[in-house]
């Protein structure tokens, strides 16, 4: 008998479910050293910074030091109790969430129009691009020309209008805020009309005139029919969005630098003060631990809200 037949006839010796458990261990080994170059890739990127980030944090260290003093939650509550804190804290929650309201307001009235046929649809679709490929740098600057007291064509209108509002918004204490959620908005709209669009196009056409014969109006298909269909992508982009405008630093830095007196100071600033104004990378870490957790946070109650609307939609 020859030693492949042999080979054969002792495989065929081995049961059939030990064969089957012998190839499922060999699969999930090789898929275990697959993914160890991603795993290792994920730690080093975001695992390992933000334990070096939470260690600093109770440290006190200088930002031209290399000498560290283990100072335990000092450093947190120096942070909570700084006159900025609350301001900065409220600041941010406004320029995040009016952003995104604007943002989603205008991005899904956008995507309902650019969802119809029209003509020059394509090229119209393509241009809506632009403000979202623009830096931010540009954005900033086009934006505070076009308010500047000398050669804004936008200062000029708001003067012969008459409107109720500071010639250039981000010089006034009661309208700096909504002059940097502007500029954000006009920054980040596409993108929400982007996904909004994409989203509307896999709905069934069939619905919006099977809800037609039956006598539906515009609107009572939009609630019946779109809306439904946009709530779960709009909860995720808006967790998105969040994440993104608490974070935002150059909008409001490039525009406002925080000011007037504080009115525009938001949390990424705050941290930039700490670390860069006071030299403190101590007290600056403790606050980007605090951001975190408080995004940590929300993004919880994004995801149980998510699924919730999933089960109610489904």
């Amino acid at each position: 008998m020859s030693a492949r037949n042999l080979a054969g006839g002792a495989v065929a010796a081995v049961p059939a479910h030990k064969r089957n458990r012998w190839r499922d261990n060999h699969d999930r080994f090789v898929g275990f050293l697959l993914l160890m170059p991603l795993v290792a890739l994920i730690l080093g990127l975001t695992v390992y910074p933000i334990s070096q980030v939470m260690q600093l944090s109770t440290q006190q260290q200088g930002l031209f030091s290399t000498e560290s003093t283990f100072v335990g939650l000092q450093n947190f509550q120096n942070v909570v109790q700084h006159e900025a804190f609350g301001r900065s804290v409220k600041n941010t929650f406004t320029f995040a969430f009016g952003s995104l309201s604007l943002q989603m307001a205008i991005g899904l009235a956008v995507a309902l129009l650019l969802n119809r046929q029209f003509p020059l649809n394509t090229p119209i679709r393509g241009a809506m691009l632009f403000s979202y490929l623009v830096p931010y740098v540009v954005a900033a600057m086009t934006w505070k020309f076009m308010f500047s007291d000398a050669t804004g064509i936008l200062n000029y209108f708001i003067r012969w209008s008459g409107l109720p509002m500071a010639a250039s918004p981000f010089g006034s204490l009661d309208w700096s805020m909504f002059g940097v959620i502007l500029v954000n908005t006009w920054k980040n709209f596409p993108f929400m009309v982007l996904v909004f669009l994409a989203q509307l196009q896999t709905i069934d056409q069939e619905l919006y005139e099977a809800a037609s014969v039956d006598g539906a109006s515009t609107f009572q298909q939009f609630w019946n029919i779109t809306l439904p269909s946009l709530i779960p992508i709009m909860l995720v982009v808006g967790m998105l969005r969040t994440i993104w405008n608490f974070n935002n630093f150059e909008v409001v830095f490039l525009l406002t630098q925080g000011g007037p007196i504080g009115r525009t100071e938001t949390l990424p600033l705050l941290i930039y003060r700490f670390v860069f104004g006071e030299f403190s990378l101590g007290r600056g870490a403790a606050l980007a631990v605090i951001v975190f957790f408080i995004l940590v946070s929300m993004s919880i109650v994004y995801w149980i809200f998510y699924e919730r609307m999933q089960e109610k939609f489904r």
